[in-house]
């Protein structure tokens, strides 16, 4: 990557004060867990937002989680900052997709969408792939809004027309110098996050080369059924699901479950 783009991802997003100290802490390969909690029990939205994304009836818990400890035991740290990452830039007022042709509620509403049909998918036979993605399934597709702000950063006024992943991603790396899950893998790797986060999203569209392949497939499937714009036929995912043999039935249920709830 060249000096202009690093500058535009370090320089990536205005964030509140709470996230910046979360990234702080997160700096150190053991984080104070007392610290963690403290910092979000000080802000009452973040507080709100995090148990509230804990508590959506699709994860299955039969009793509602009521404080932060409880949610990192069950979730773990890495998605804990993917919820209060969620929530930041859902307020965030520099939060634009116009460059894709989408509203910021559209863009919300596909990764909602990925987020819920990998956890009705895997939750009962693959929990421990769930558990390893962490947060990174509420925002598989922050790529998108990092490349964005490296548009108008550099006063680019470029639409992209491509909607499949593969596509897009290349026209991103022609348009901006590298596609947004580069960036976005960048970016978090600026912020600390866990190497297994980072690499899972660096290569959720190149499963083979990535340091688990299964996660990697599993992501690629969620964003290519439910892309920025449309959502593709079940089919178009059956090939990866037999190459990383994962049960076509599994996979189906949840997107039938998806298509069903609109």
């Amino acid at each position: 990557m060249n000096s202009t783009l690093l500058h535009s991802i370090e320089s990536f997003p205005p964030l509140s004060e709470s996230i910046n100290k979360m990234n702080e802490l997160c700096r150190f390969e053991d984080v104070d867990l007392k610290a963690f909690i403290r910092l979000i029990e000080s802000d009452p939205l973040l507080y709100t937002d995090i148990l509230r994304y804990s508590n959506v009836p699709y994860h299955g818990f039969s009793n509602p989680i009521t404080s932060i400890s409880q949610a990192i035991a069950l979730f773990g740290i890495s998605a804990i900052r993917g919820m209060a990452l969620t929530a930041e830039l859902k307020a965030n007022p520099s939060t634009d997709l116009t460059p894709y042709g989408i509203t910021v509620d559209q863009w919300f509403a596909v990764m909602e969408k990925q987020q819920r049909f990998l956890d009705l998918w895997l939750r009962k036979k693959h929990r421990a792939m769930l558990q390893s993605l962490g947060g990174l399934t509420f925002i598989l597709e922050i790529g998108r809004l990092i490349s964005s702000y490296s548009l108008m950063f550099n006063n680019n006024a470029y639409c992209f027309t491509e909607d499949e992943p593969e596509k897009l991603s290349l026209e991103e790396k022609n348009v901006v110098g590298a596609s947004g899950d580069e960036l976005a893998a960048t970016l978090f790797e600026l912020w600390n996050f866990d190497k297994l986060f980072v690499n899972s999203l660096g290569y959720s569209l190149n499963p083979e080369n990535g340091l688990e392949p299964e996660i990697c497939a599993a992501i690629k499937c969620a964003r290519t059924l439910f892309n920025l714009k449309y959502i593709k036929a079940f089919e178009e995912v059956e090939p990866m699901l037999k190459q990383f043999n994962f049960d076509r039935n599994d996979a189906n249920v949840a997107y039938e479950i998806l298509l069903t709830q609109g």
